[in-house]
């Protein structure tokens, strides 16, 4: 199973052609973009291209149904996903993704044909796409005091509130400072750094935050926000706007003026909350802030005292919480109850009532309802092979010969490379026939397009002389691609001749039946994949193999669950579909990825999780019910959101103990050969975007202590849906940890495994404390902490580069860490 060398998408193909030797295509990505539309070339090969068309709503209104229109000089569109498409071309919201509120955006996407033609950007036109952000007729010139939008309504009692927050942040520079945002400073210019300023830079067109977390809830009237702006690399936002918690997620409250010189206020209706966000972003350089001024009151019952009061930070304790120098960016100015909205601080005296016997209880995962338990052969029946007929697809005088056997196909030009026999031809149709028969007939999933409507499936032979490329038949390599709609392989003469390619090849038609399927997230196209097949060998032979790269997620558990390309040198994650991989200087292109983790997409653990734990058919909902391109979201709207967070924390505790079933002992291999091994930038031809240094590979994540705190290094907190895990060395019969969140949406559990070989695990907890009864014996008197963000929305860059803080107390059992390069999995 670790001879997948077959490539789906050029952009794993540039990755992996020094590793195989394969001089592979690589992809040419660009972006054009209007007011609230962006068209983006995600995936590129001789023949073809996927493109994805971003609709945001930068108005303040609500959008109810949006339409965009584009046209092509040379460039068809073959298929589409996530819209309803028509003419040449228009395409309108499906019924889910039709409602966008003010700063929502929807993503749909596109597979198309060149035509002989380069590959095109085209303008994006809709009334969506025309949309800016309104400012009201009644903002101020640039030398006022402050800018006022029209809809502001004074609230006479409100003061401002901002430095009793917490403030926090994506991301803060070394030279600047996150304490100058809410330091009651009246800045003259936006280059007044008298009192010091928040900034970002070097994050140019990228969206960071700055958040403030109040320890209770507060009615606001209004912000006030003066932007930063020193003339260079760091300018005012092209776009920005607050978000406020409604207690279960983040709202948009309206866009910000964009004012140089001044206050830019934004009215909030006096709205309740103990949590606001600002979203910044400037398309070509980085943003900051001078000051961020929220005017508000305490919310309900208001006493004399604190109606009338001036707040300052200086009127608080001292936080006993160190600031983070990174990531997620805390101001140190309050004190440690300060730390989340939701979260009361517990030091070891304050926690004498202990939990009941029946919190501190092994735990059992429930079982999900429904179980997504999905089983194609309810839809689908056999086809009838005897009856295929032959789709060329290319036209007749550019094809030399065809050979069918069983379900394929096989053709190729005038200029087949010599080293070909007939003999390899009748190895790679046998081959796929057998396995493909396995994986129909017997494991029951469906076949792909051209089967379904009665043509045998093609593999087509690359530098041939075919309409599919223009390539030399010297080149090497292989593709999943299309032709006039239909799924297809692409295989040049190397696999052709190469009898150990036979698990590439038909990695690549597995892509076929998926892509008939509909489109799924790109990590979820290789992981799904690589599932299918290590299932059809296990299934066939009683081998519970897996490939060198599903160790991945487990040596570096803070990536993401829908991660492409692992952790990214800048110390983001790449996104669903690759996003923020692919980045260039001068229109060439530079390495962004790290050695190993760059193969992410392809480790299967989620996909093993979900057939092992949740139900053996839920990969087949997926790809048949599975509404949504992100696997989570769509995971969501088969079983909830709760369950969904659910099976997050489950997916990280059940990795921090390798406890995957029959896959458990396979998964071992590949993480045992890399355990502990040093992984650095990878280099490719263009440079390095940033060399982050070199990066010891473990499941844990390093801390610091001081009382009885611990404190993650802010280099490997979690991204969306990561999680940390620390070691922890125990004595008695209980371990108890308080757990304090600073990022959103967080969760701990207590795993182990005990000295008979079993995994134990506690209850997860969203705060406060957790507490596990050691009835049995711990291996190596070791207990692993869990931490997990459980954040299950890819919601673009936000997402994408966010890092998620927090703070574990030590109560009870504990001594303090273990070793970070001891198998505590064993």
């Amino acid at each position: 199973m670790e001879e997948l060398l077959m490539l789906h998408h050029p952009i794993k193909a540039y990755r992996w052609a020094t590793m195989l030797g394969l001089g592979l295509m690589t992809a040419t990505l660009s972006t054009i973009a209007t007011a609230g539309c962006n068209y983006t070339v995600t995936n590129s090969w001789g023949s073809g291209f996927t493109a994805t068309i971003r609709v945001t709503n930068d108005s303040n209104a609500t959008i109810n149904g949006w339409q965009v229109n584009w046209t092509y000089s040379k460039n068809t569109v073959s298929n589409v996903w996530n819209a309803q498409l028509s003419g040449n071309y228009t395409a309108t919201n499906v019924s889910w993704n039709g409602s966008l509120r003010p700063g929502q955006s929807a993503e749909f996407g596109i597979q198309g044909v060149t035509n002989g033609g380069a590959i095109e950007t085209p303008r994006v036109t809709g009334t969506a796409c025309d949309a800016t952000s309104p400012i009201s007729s009644s903002i101020a010139s640039s030398s006022a005091a402050s800018v006022v939008s029209s809809s502001v309504a004074a609230v006479t009692n409100s003061v401002n509130i901002a430095g009793l927050a917490t403030a926090t942040t994506s991301y803060v520079s070394p030279w600047e400072t996150l304490r100058a945002v809410n330091d009651n400073s009246n800045p003259a210019n936006s280059n007044d750094k008298s009192a010091g300023a928040y900034g970002n830079w070097n994050t140019p067109n990228s969206i960071q935050w700055v958040q403030y977390d109040w320890p209770q809830d507060y009615t606001l009237s209004s912000t006030q926000i003066y932007w930063f702006d020193d003339n260079g690399g760091v300018l005012t936002p092209t776009r920005a706007y607050l978000e406020y918690w409604n207690g279960n997620a983040w709202v948009n409250a309206g866009n910000l003026p964009l004012t140089k010189n001044a206050f830019n206020t934004l009215a909030l209706n006096n709205l309740v909350t103990n949590r606001v966000r600002v979203s910044m972003l400037n398309t070509t350089q980085s943003t900051g802030i001078l000051e961020w001024r929220v005017l508000g009151s305490p919310a309900g019952a208001i006493a004399s005292s604190t109606s009338s009061a001036t707040y300052s930070a200086s009127s608080l304790a001292a936080s006993s919480i160190p600031r983070s120098s990174s990531s997620t960016v805390r101001s140190s100015s309050l004190a440690s109850s300060s730390i989340g909205s939701s979260v009361p601080a517990v030091s070891s005296s304050s926690s004498s009532s202990t939990p009941s016997v029946a919190q501190c209880s092994a735990y059992e995962w429930p079982k999900y309802e429904p179980d997504l338990n999905y089983d194609f052969r309810t839809d689908f029946g056999q086809v009838d092979t005897s009856k295929f007929r032959v789709y060329n697809g290319c036209p007749a005088n550019t094809i030399a010969g065809v050979k069918t056997k069983g379900r394929f196909a096989f053709i190729w030009g005038h200029n087949r490379n010599p080293a070909i026999t007939d003999a390899d031809i009748d190895r790679v149709l046998t081959n796929l026939n057998e396995d493909a028969d396995y994986i129909h007939n017997v494991m029951g999933w469906p076949v792909d397009k051209l089967q379904a409507e009665g043509y045998f499936s093609n593999i087509y032979l690359y530098g041939s002389g075919l309409c599919t490329d223009n390539a030399a038949n010297t080149e090497r390599g292989g593709w999943q691609s299309g032709i006039n709609g239909y799924p297809m392989v692409l295989l040049s003469y190397y696999p052709v001749i190469t009898p150990s390619e036979r698990g590439g090849i038909t990695h690549e038609f597995i892509h076929t039946i998926m892509a008939t399927r509909g489109n799924k997230a790109a990590w979820f196209n290789e992981g799904g994949n690589t599932w299918l097949q290590m299932n059809l060998e296990a299934s066939r032979t009683g081998n519970y193999g897996v490939g060198f790269l599903d160790a991945t997620s487990f040596l570096a558990p803070h990536m993401p669950i829908e991660n492409y390309s692992g952790w990214l040198q800048d110390g983001s994650f790449g996104g669903p579909n690759a996003e923020g991989v692919d980045r260039r200087v001068n229109g060439q292109q530079i390495s962004t990825w790290r050695e190993y983790l760059g193969g992410n997409q392809y480790n299967a653990a989620f996909p093993h999780f979900l057939g092992v734990h949740v139900s053996k058919g839920a990969n087949a909902w997926i790809w048949a019910k599975g509404p949504h391109n992100h696997i989570l979201r769509s995971l969501s709207a088969g079983v909830g959101e709760e369950q969904v967070q659910r099976m997050i924390m489950e997916f990280r505790a059940r990795q921090a103990m390798v406890d995957f079933g029959p896959w458990s002992n396979a998964f071992k291999v590949p993480i045992n050969n890399n355990w502990g091994r040093t992984i650095n930038a990878e280099r490719i031809a263009g440079g390095i975007l940033q060399d982050p240094g070199a990066h010891r590979l473990t499941f844990y994540s390093a801390t610091t202590q001081e009382g009885t705190t611990l404190i993650p290094s802010t280099t490997t907190l979690p991204g969306w849906s990561g999680a940390n895990q620390i070691p922890l060395k125990v004595t008695g019969n209980k371990v108890r940890v308080n757990f304090q969140p600073i990022g959103q949406n967080m969760r701990v559990q207590l795993a182990y495994r005990a000295a008979d070989g079993t995994a134990v695990y506690s209850k997860p907890v969203t705060n406060g404390e957790a507490c596990l009864d050691l009835t049995k014996a711990p291996k190596n008197g070791v207990v692993v902490a869990v931490v997990s963000n459980v954040d299950h929305l890819y919601n673009g860059e936000e997402t994408r580069t966010r890092k998620h803080d927090y703070r574990l107390q030590l109560l009870e059992g504990v001594t303090g860490t273990a070793p970070l390069y001891d198998k505590h999995y064993q």
